[in-house]
Protein backbone atom coordinates (compact mmCIF):
# COMPACT_ATOMS: atom_id res chain seq x y z
CA UNK A 1 0.00 0.00 0.00
CA UNK A 2 3.08 2.31 0.75
CA UNK A 3 4.12 1.84 -3.37
CA UNK A 4 0.40 3.22 -4.24
CA UNK A 5 0.06 6.08 -1.67
CA UNK A 6 3.27 7.39 -3.15
CA UNK A 7 2.15 6.85 -6.38
CA UNK A 8 -0.88 8.68 -5.70
CA UNK A 9 1.38 11.90 -4.46
CA UNK A 10 3.57 11.54 -6.93
CA UNK A 11 0.23 12.15 -9.63
CA UNK A 12 -1.14 14.55 -7.74
CA UNK A 13 2.18 16.95 -7.65
CA UNK A 14 2.47 16.19 -11.55
CA UNK A 15 -1.04 17.69 -11.71
CA UNK A 16 -0.09 20.88 -9.36
CA UNK A 17 2.99 21.71 -11.67
CA UNK A 18 1.05 21.05 -14.83
CA UNK A 19 -1.75 22.97 -13.33
CA UNK A 20 1.34 25.81 -12.22
CA UNK A 21 2.63 25.32 -16.24
CA UNK A 22 -0.91 25.81 -17.78
CA UNK A 23 -1.22 29.39 -16.06
CA UNK A 24 1.94 30.60 -16.52
CA UNK A 25 0.89 29.89 -20.56
CA UNK A 26 -2.28 31.74 -20.04
CA UNK A 27 -1.53 34.57 -18.39
CA UNK A 28 1.76 34.84 -20.85
CA UNK A 29 -0.79 34.62 -24.12
CA UNK A 30 -2.97 37.42 -21.90
CA UNK A 31 -0.24 39.49 -21.60
CA UNK A 32 0.55 39.07 -25.28
CA UNK A 33 -2.71 40.06 -26.44
CA UNK A 34 -2.85 42.96 -23.99
CA UNK A 35 0.01 44.37 -25.65
CA UNK A 36 -0.91 43.26 -29.20
CA UNK A 37 -4.36 45.18 -28.64
CA UNK A 38 -2.59 48.25 -26.84
CA UNK A 39 -0.06 48.83 -29.76
CA UNK A 40 -3.31 48.38 -32.13
CA UNK A 41 -4.97 51.09 -30.66
CA UNK A 42 -2.23 53.59 -30.53
CA UNK A 43 -1.10 53.00 -34.24
CA UNK A 44 -4.96 53.40 -35.03
CA UNK A 45 -5.75 56.50 -32.97
CA UNK A 46 -2.37 57.69 -33.91
CA UNK A 47 -2.62 57.25 -37.57
CA UNK A 48 -6.04 58.40 -37.82
CA UNK A 49 -5.35 61.70 -35.66
CA UNK A 50 -2.13 63.11 -35.77
CA UNK A 51 -1.54 65.15 -39.01
CA UNK A 52 0.80 67.11 -38.30
CA UNK A 53 4.88 66.69 -36.95
CA UNK A 54 5.70 70.41 -36.76
CA UNK A 55 5.19 70.61 -32.72
CA UNK A 56 6.37 68.65 -30.33
CA UNK A 57 2.89 68.07 -28.75
CA UNK A 58 -0.82 68.10 -30.06
CA UNK A 59 -2.43 70.10 -31.25
CA UNK A 60 -6.13 70.68 -29.92
CA UNK A 61 -7.35 68.77 -32.72
CA UNK A 62 -5.75 66.11 -32.35
CA UNK A 63 -5.89 65.63 -28.43
CA UNK A 64 -9.35 65.69 -29.24
CA UNK A 65 -9.68 63.04 -31.73
CA UNK A 66 -6.96 60.77 -30.04
CA UNK A 67 -9.36 60.90 -26.99
CA UNK A 68 -12.50 60.25 -29.00
CA UNK A 69 -10.57 57.16 -30.42
CA UNK A 70 -9.72 55.82 -26.89
CA UNK A 71 -13.45 56.75 -25.48
CA UNK A 72 -14.94 54.60 -28.27
CA UNK A 73 -12.59 51.78 -28.22
CA UNK A 74 -13.26 51.50 -24.80
CA UNK A 75 -17.11 51.62 -25.39
CA UNK A 76 -16.85 48.64 -28.50
CA UNK A 77 -14.53 46.52 -25.74
CA UNK A 78 -17.09 47.06 -22.93
CA UNK A 79 -20.01 46.36 -24.60
CA UNK A 80 -18.24 43.35 -26.47
CA UNK A 81 -17.33 42.23 -23.10
CA UNK A 82 -21.01 42.53 -22.02
CA UNK A 83 -22.28 40.57 -24.68
CA UNK A 84 -19.77 37.82 -24.37
CA UNK A 85 -20.43 37.23 -20.91
CA UNK A 86 -23.97 37.25 -21.84
CA UNK A 87 -23.95 34.52 -24.19
CA UNK A 88 -21.67 32.78 -22.08
CA UNK A 89 -24.28 32.60 -19.68
CA UNK A 90 -26.55 31.00 -21.64
CA UNK A 91 -28.49 34.37 -22.45
CA UNK A 92 -30.48 34.77 -24.84
CA UNK A 93 -30.43 36.70 -27.79
CA UNK A 94 -32.59 39.80 -27.64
Amino acid sequence: MDTAAAAMAAGGAEEEEDQARMEAIADNLQTRDAMRLYNWVSHRCFSDCVTTFYRRALGKKEEDCVRACVRKFLLLSSASAARFSHLAAGGSDD
